[in-house]
């Protein structure tokens, strides 16, 4: 699903008008105006492009490059940030940056209980920790010793793979070839800026010689970093100054999150979640977040799905919304328990195509499935949705881990007796599933995962035969999700033939993305909206949804964004997609969900979002807004963000208000509230000004790689936005390697990619560029990872020719040991002293495949 206006994007790769970097460096903490900033935000630094508001976060400024001027500059320095500051949450209290616990001091004793932080992050110590020995958030200070090869250019690398150059270490963070580790350009301390290596500081490659005469490890010296010795004939090097610890010890911090008052804070819901559900998507990290009570009373719409929760960023197993807002102490939570209390509820979606799932940042799985398990147990949540897409759903590693995560969730869940329903949402075209989205369905079966439901992203297909522009009333967008659904069913029926077909029904869920799709031409059209519904009520189907609530509203016509569906007034009217869909919801009883008794709430309707010139009055459009019962309204506009204005009309359906001359770039925020005689509601609006004389270039946004299964479907997508210029206005085009010959969408935003057939992992470079009406471009590149087709690893019991499916419990592997490899083979761990290479790194040891493999196993 999108986060805001984004597909399938971690960064913005290229833009132009940068601010001045001679500018004073500072933290943030809610800056306000014209002049040019630059502060520091969770490890980088960012500028404003124009005017900036105190509630415009820099974490928010890639998912809202139209409405947040905050720009990425380059990564903080670790000098910087410890003069500066390093904030890392957009919460801020009386203008300040929020804190966290008293930093982590390596030369310090904790005892039991303490808490303390490091990276934006908490951690507990589980037991009395001595001064230099486990730093939080990081592994045992001990790492078994493997000679880095040289890089080389032509050489592919996969994630964690480490090379030397010029005695300087690098690791990988994902696939990529041809990028020197040692040029800055291409290096990402902590991976969160799309470049492919890691910089690990000096690196020695130790002569056989040298790890002979390799000290045995003593624990009561204080060994400094880069120090070789041996643990039980292995040698090992210390990766920071250490004593006390074994390489085989286990670290004695964990992630700590404060959940005191969040269960008060959402409420608890009043009834199971229905059978059959519309629960229209809400991306709770937007600034302006529907209230969602109301609309459950004047629309019927009772239950939503929330979006996203994801890990703090690549390497910290914290789980946040959307890495910006901490998860338990939200403040738009009250927002949950007003609707619980009119009797709706919530479900809650982790991952996104944004950044980093807790799957792939929680490399212990019973990290992750104690962090599924303190979500639900503290939202009060019903049910959860794991929402599978871009990168992400080709991640195979994050894959299994989810899986074995939720199955052991799952097994803690029924010892409680507690039932929590799992849905994974996965995209699709009008065929039906990818052979990732198959792998992730065929894996968590083979893991013993209970599914409540797939739900499929009915959008943004990139297929020629979805393209919909301008044909209301033809259903192209509604038969290729029919279609979608209808092969759906096949699919999982294959997979689960022990299951009724209504069973089987009860599992799909659809969820359109309304109005204006990402891939330019495909329109989901109200049309299409009624079809679709239709199939929903014929099949019996578990879950209707749409991308997203906020966009149930009409805007510019063709605009492609987060805040309306880009359809006129005349096609789509504000809440139309929901009035369609609302209908298919049913009591715990099967029956449609009553409609509300009494006074219904009225409708705000603040008016679409405008760009607009500025050298004219600007009006403020609140005369959509209704009353069900045709009470008197009364109307109070209030500005909520951008430079201060004075509104004329302020407590009339319009207001008006101009801009000071000479016209400068901004972005105006506007709430309208709206009451009868015993209920209010509001809505939101935005005002883009800009000055015609100074264009703006487009901000692009591109993931830096993608995966695919050799022989599948690749459709990347690429997002541009440009405050001066609407979607329409905006020419693409791609280069392509002449290898990849079945390529379609080279003049769009989306190319989709039948992917080469292939025996082992490839690479391809592609790049795309866009230009605005003022001739303005950006660029960018990215990688297309094509795999060999993979099978689903089952998790077996210890019995047979095996007795672990690789990696699982690896820290129990010694002498003997036999695990089933990635590749389907059998792999016996080596007598001692070789067995102590079994539980280690993968990239080095892993069966099969890791470059010392051979020293640890023998293939059977």
């Amino acid at each position: 699903m999108k986060m805001k206006l984004l597909s399938k994007a971690f960064m913005v790769l290229g833009f132009c008008s940068m601010a001045s970097s001679a500018m004073a460096l500072e933290a943030w903490s809610g800056q306000e105006g014209s002049d040019t900033f630059q502060v520091i935000y969770s490890g980088n630094v960012y500028s404003n492009a124009w005017w900036v508001g105190a509630a415009d976060c820099p974490a928010s400024a890639i998912q809202n490059p139209d409405s947040n001027a905050w720009r990425l500059v380059r990564a903080a320095t670790a000098q910087e940030m410890t003069q500066y500051g390093n904030p890392t949450t957009c919460d801020v209290s009386n203008g300040a940056a929020a804190t966290v616990s008293p930093e982590f001091d390596a030369t310090q004793a904790y005892t039991k209980g303490t808490v303390v932080g490091i990276g934006g992050a908490n951690y507990k110590a589980t037991a009395d920790i001595a001064a230099n020995t486990f730093t939080p958030s990081k592994p045992n200070p001990w790492k078994a010793y493997a000679a880095a090869p040289g890089w080389e250019a032509g050489k592919i690398y996969d994630t964690g793979e480490i090379v030397i150059v010029n005695g300087q270490g690098y690791e990988a963070w994902f696939y990529t070839v041809g990028d020197d580790p040692s040029n800055t350009a291409n290096q990402s301390p902590d991976g969160d800026n799309g470049r492919p290596w890691k910089p690990l500081g000096s690196l020695k490659n130790y002569t056989e010689q040298e790890l002979s005469k390799a000290p045995v490890l003593n624990l009561q010296t204080l060994y400094p970093a880069g120090t070789l010795v041996k643990y039980q004939n292995i040698p090992y090097v210390s990766q920071a100054q250490v004593h006390l610890v074994k390489p085989d010890d286990k670290t004695l911090w964990e992630i700590f999150i404060d959940w005191t008052g969040t269960k008060e804070r959402v409420g608890k819901p009043n009834s199971t979640w229905p059978k059959h559900v519309y629960a229209p998507y809400v991306d709770f990290t937007l600034n302006s977040i529907p209230d969602l009570a109301s609309l459950s009373k004047s629309q019927n719409i009772t239950h939503y799905t929330l979006a996203f929760i994801v890990a703090k960023d690549n390497n910290t197993c914290l789980p946040t919304w959307g890495t910006a807002y901490n998860i338990n102490d939200y403040t738009q939570y009250r927002k949950i328990k007003e609707l619980r209390e009119a009797g709706g509820d919530v479900m809650v979606s982790i991952g996104g195509a944004n950044n980093t799932p807790l799957a792939a940042a929680c490399k212990n799985v019973d990290d992750l499935q104690k962090q599924y398990y303190d979500i639900v147990d503290n939202l009060n949540l019903n049910v959860l949705d794991f929402d599978i897409e871009g990168n992400w759903v080709a991640d195979n590693e994050s894959i299994q881990r989810r899986n074995e995560a939720v199955k052991k969730v799952q097994d803690r869940w029924r010892q409680e007796g507690r039932k929590v329903g799992i849905w994974y949402t996965l995209p699709i075209l009008p065929t039906g599933l990818t052979q990732e989205g198959i792998y992730v369905l065929n894996d968590a079966k083979a893991k013993g995962v209970d599914l409540a439901g797939i739900n499929v992203m009915t959008m943004d297909y990139g297929n020629s035969i979805c393209q919909s522009a301008g044909t209301e009333g033809q259903n192209i967008h509604g038969k290729c999700a029919t279609s979608a659904i209808d092969n759906l069913f096949t699919q999982v029926k294959a997979i689960w033939p022990e299951k009724d077909d209504a069973t089987v029904n009860g599992m799909l869920g659809t969820t359109p993305m309304i109005g204006y799709n990402d891939v330019q031409g495909e329109v989901f059209f109200m049309s299409d909206a009624r079809m679709v519904f239709q199939q929903a009520k014929d099949r019996n189907i578990g879950m209707i949804g749409i991308w997203s609530m906020f966009r149930d509203q009409p805007g510019t016509a063709g605009y492609v964004g987060p805040e309306n569906s880009g359809m006129t007034e005349q096609q789509a009217p504000i809440y139309a997609y929901s009035k369609v869909f609302a209908p298919f919801t049913t009591t715990s009883g099967g029956q449609p969900v009553p409609p509300v008794t009494g006074n219904v709430p009225p409708v705000a309707n603040a008016g679409i979002s405008q760009t607009v010139d500025g050298s004219q009055a600007i009006t403020l459009d609140g005369s959509g807004s209704s009353d069900q019962d045709g009470d008197a309204l009364t109307y109070q506009w209030e500005q909520t963000g951008g430079p201060a204005v004075t509104l004329t009309g302020a407590d009339a359906a319009t207001a008006t208000f101009s801009v000071e001359q000479p016209v400068q770039h901004a972005t105006y925020k506007f709430r309208l509230t709206v009451k009868d005689p015993e209920h209010s509601a509001y809505a939101d609006t935005t005002v883009s000004v800009v000055n015609a004389a100074q264009p703006i270039a487009p901000t692009l946004v591109l993931s830096p790689s993608w995966q695919v299964q050799s022989g599948g479907q690749a459709v990347i997508t690429a997002t541009a936005s440009d405050p001066d210029s609407t979607s329409t206005q905006l020419s693409w085009s791609w280069t392509i390697p002449g290898e990849l010959t079945q390529v379609t969408g080279q003049g769009t935003n989306t190319l989709t990619i039948t992917a080469p057939s292939v025996t082992a992992v490839k690479g391809y470079q592609l790049a795309v560029r866009v230009v605005d009406q003022n001739n303005l471009s950006a660029t960018a590149n990215t990688t297309l990872q094509v795999n060999p087709k993979a099978e689903p690893t089952p998790t077996p019991t210890p019995s047979g020719d095996y007795q672990y499916a690789y990696p699982k419990d690896i820290s129990k592997y010694k002498a003997g040991t036999r695990v089933l490899g990635k590749d389907g083979s059998i792999y016996e761990c080596k007598p001692y002293p070789y067995s102590g290479w079994c539980s280690q790194a993968a990239w080095a040891y892993e069966p099969g495949k890791g470059v010392n493999w051979k020293d640890a196993w023998d293939k059977r």
